[in-house]
């Protein structure tokens, strides 16, 4: 283990020094500040809009990061040769990417924590301003303990990312790697969605479709023997991130039950080690 914790220590010293990160952390700082400024011309509440918004931001600027430097870690590594180095010492293969793996999650984490810190901010702006409040209740406005729930779901969110990352910058380019990575991040935001409609859906007959003049459906009877095996494909091996997916729930209620939270957490864990385990097993193969 010792192995896989300086290999971990020395990709998080290689990656936070990567100034895409930056770049991007200062954009979800001005998409926070945005959150204000949408909130005071929207009519809904301007506390929730900053917390809904904030608590987006994290998730998607989170996978920005994920996407950007986990794709790249393992080409950085054989490009420039240093792999050569690395596995010619006594370093197993699995041990070198759990310790990339790890250090990047490390990474990620400052990074979470430091757009948090920036969001409260923003979060109790909007609560000491609510006009429906007074001052001195502000605090109360806030559930501190529920919005870190929805935080540390977040993050588990990104481990997933992170272990897709990884995977596809095992086997091609990082430009590749970012692009299927990333549509993996969004079809994963409504996979659990789109397989619902398809499993719930009943087909119309090829005589009603031929007489209907709604494109839509009269398409979805047509294709439907394709289209929902393919749902269920998409819905099975990506990854279905709406586990994740607390934000609404914490913001604007019913809270979520610990059933679903852990139910959440274990998903996390569970394919991320799925998916860890599959490069490990990719990467063994290759020829270095």
């Amino acid at each position: 283990m010792g192995k896989v914790l300086q290999i971990a220590k020395n990709t998080f010293r290689e990656s936070i020094r990567d100034k895409i990160l930056y770049v991007i952390a200062f954009f979800a700082a001005v998409m926070m500040v945005a959150s204000v400024a949408l909130g005071w011309i929207s009519a809904t509440d301007q506390l929730q809009i900053v917390q809904d918004f904030s608590l987006a931001i994290l998730s998607f600027f989170g996978a920005l990061m994920a996407v950007f430097v986990g794709t790249g870690l393992i080409y950085k590594e054989i490009d420039k040769r240093t792999i050569y180095t690395i596995l010619s010492k006594p370093v197993r293969r699995w041990q070198f990417l759990l310790g990339k793996y790890l250090g990047l999650l490390a990474v990620l984490s400052l990074a979470m924590i430091g757009m948090l810190v920036v969001s409260m901010l923003f979060v109790v702006y909007a609560a000491m301003n609510a006009p429906t409040s007074p001052i001195a209740e502000w605090t109360e406005r806030v559930q501190w303990g529920w919005y870190a729930v929805a935080v540390l779901m977040v993050f588990f969110e990104l481990m997933v990312v992170v272990s897709i990352a990884m995977f596809f910058g095992s086997v091609a380019s990082p430009i590749l790697s970012a692009i299927f990575t990333f549509s993996a991040y969004l079809v994963g935001q409504v996979s659990a969605t789109i397989n619902y409609m398809f499993t719930s859906f009943t087909p119309l007959t090829p005589e009603q479709a031929a007489n209907l003049d709604e494109n839509v459906t009269r398409f979805a009877s047509e294709s439907y023997f394709l289209l929902k095996p393919l749902s269920q494909f998409i819905y099975y091996v990506l990854p279905d991130l709406k586990h994740f997916q607390l934000r609404n729930q914490v913001v604007l209620g019913p809270l979520p039950t610990w059933d679903q939270i852990g139910t959440a957490m274990a998903y996390g864990i569970g394919y991320s080690a799925a998916v860890i385990l599959l490069t490990i097993l990719v990467f063994d193969r290759k020829r270095f």
